[in-house]
């Protein structure tokens, strides 16, 4: 009996250590699958965070192109594709970690643009057209024949966007192709007309150029062209290697004159130094301040370069102004630009006031700045005049006031931009066209009043070879079309492959 009893208990001791062995291995099991699904899910989170980074890349490049990155445990692949029209961009992303991968897709918007034809932190006036029949006065967010809405390639904007709210009126969806109208009120194939609030207090500076603000945009032009600013007014040259007190200079051919007979002041420009001979000494020297009384005269053809500052700048009719390397001119008063058949190329102007008035006058890229209190910058330009060239587009910079009308069919190719210290901004009437953009970034006194057959063209390939020119100064930021507001971005579907 005994031992049937100890029989038992045998039997009783091995079925309880196997019921203990069957938990101990099926909790391991299940402690392993745990960890396993963990280990799992934790890879295929990092997988999705780099389809994500696929995703945003696609979206910062704007382009729709492919584009992959590799590392140590993963990465991301991305497959971009346009519909027929590049209108819409649609994007393939997989992620990869540790063998887990995720792909997600989305598609974007590619050809509207988050620039603006014209653009205002606030607007005061808007007026197109004038009275009913007063004319084909437009702004539009495209252009004829480059950049134009037919073209896959275009970068398409809205005709205007503004911080304040306004009522505009004349708005137009439309893709119209003549390139002598394309128009009338604000017109686009995307919102002509956009408000957006945020814009009211956001400096604009930051967006165009490399720098924050107007003061560190001063700077930057003062780093680039040895311009000496006071609260913005040129007022002559950082550090001028040397200075005279003249009243009357002629700049012609490859050197600069000053007064007459054997006691002239006669400055000789030498291409392979970089620089002018003075005859009086023989020494060489590029930032030549002439004194605030100087009135340098621009006759015929002229070759030279370097850094030139006076009181008053002019160039006489059929003056040629072509320099071999970059020539700055500053004037502490006036640079005036009123003379027939002017040409000027690689020259970049500074001054606290503008008359630039002239007939068949060609400006060939270069900058042209007006700055201090009170200063004025007038552009009325005439027949067969163009500020800015399709190959070779200008920056204008108005830290003052600023007023744009013309007749006669005349253009301008390039950036106006207007700083928060801007005090008038006044576009106007007669058969002119503006190929690229107007930015305001001042809050006070900027009116849109066009009348005759007056367009502002957003022209995106302009802005392209604008900062391309400016390249060598690190001064624009290179334009991405739809940089300045969030595209709109749809996730179609998240799929983990296994």
């Amino acid at each position: 009996m005994k031992k049937k009893e100890k029989g038992f208990a045998l039997i009783t001791v091995l079925v309880f250590f196997l019921v203990l062995l069957i938990l101990g291995v099926g909790g391991a099991i299940i402690t392993q699958m745990g960890y396993f699904s963990i280990a799992s899910e934790a890879k295929y989170s990092v997988a999705e965070k780099n389809a994500n980074k696929g995703l945003m890349k696609a979206l910062e490049n704007g382009n729709c192109s492919n584009d992959t990155s590799e590392g140590i445990f993963g990465g991301y692949r991305v497959v971009a594709v346009k519909d027929d029209g590049y209108n819409y961009c649609f994007v393939w992303s997989e992620g990869r970690y540790l063998g887990a991968k995720v792909v997600k897709t989305t598609i974007f918007s590619l050809k509207a643009s988050n620039w603006g034809g014209t653009m205002f932190r606030n607007l005061n006036n808007l007026s197109l057209g004038g009275s009913p029949g007063g004319g084909n006065a437009a702004i539009i967010g495209y252009d004829s024949p480059e950049n134009n809405c037919t073209d896959p390639n275009s970068c398409i904007a809205s005709a205007l966007v503004t911080g304040n709210r306004i009522d505009p009126g004349n708005i137009v969806i439309a893709c119209n192709t003549n390139p002598n109208n394309l128009g009338r009120g604000l017109v686009s194939t995307v919102d002509p007309y956009v408000y957006d609030p945020n814009l009211y207090n956001k400096d604009l500076t930051s967006q165009l150029f490399n720098a924050e603000n107007r003061d560190q945009l001063l700077q930057s032009l003062s780093d680039n062209f040895k311009v000496d600013f006071e609260n913005g007014m040129p007022k002559g040259l950082v550090d001028p290697e040397i200075k005279l007190n003249v009243n009357s200079c002629t700049a012609s051919g490859n050197t600069i004159t000053c007064g007459s007979g054997s006691n002239a002041d006669v400055f000789t420009w030498n291409p392979t130094k970089g620089a002018y001979r003075y005859n009086k000494d023989n020494n060489y020297y590029s930032k030549i301040d002439f004194g605030q009384n100087a009135q340098i005269t621009f006759m015929g053809k002229f070759e030279g370069g370097g850094y030139i500052a006076g009181g008053n700048i002019s160039f006489d009719k059929k003056a040629n102004v072509n320099a071999t390397s970059p020539l700055v001119l500053v004037a502490r008063n006036q640079i005036s630009l009123s003379k027939n058949q002017i040409n000027i190329s690689n020259t970049f102007m500074f001054a606290k006031n503008y008359s630039i008035t002239a007939n068949n006058l060609t400006v060939n890229g270069g900058i042209i700045y007006n700055g201090g209190e009170n200063g004025m910058l007038t552009i009325n330009l005439q027949s067969g005049s163009q500020l800015g060239t399709q190959d070779l587009p200008v920056l204008i910079i108005s830290d003052n006031q600023i007023s744009i009308s013309g007749s006669g069919n005349p253009d301008i190719w390039g950036l106006i931009f207007a700083t928060q210290n801007n005090t008038y901004l006044n576009t106007g009437n007669g058969d002119f066209k503006i190929h690229g953009a107007i930015i305001s970034n001042s809050l006070t006194g900027n009116n849109i009043d066009l009348t005759g057959n007056f367009e502002i063209r957003f022209n995106f390939a302009t802005l392209t070879k604008l900062a391309k020119f400016l390249g060598n100064y690190n001064l624009l930021k290179t334009p991405v079309c739809g940089t300045s507001r969030p595209k709109n971005l749809f996730t179609l579907f998240t799929i983990r492959t296994y």
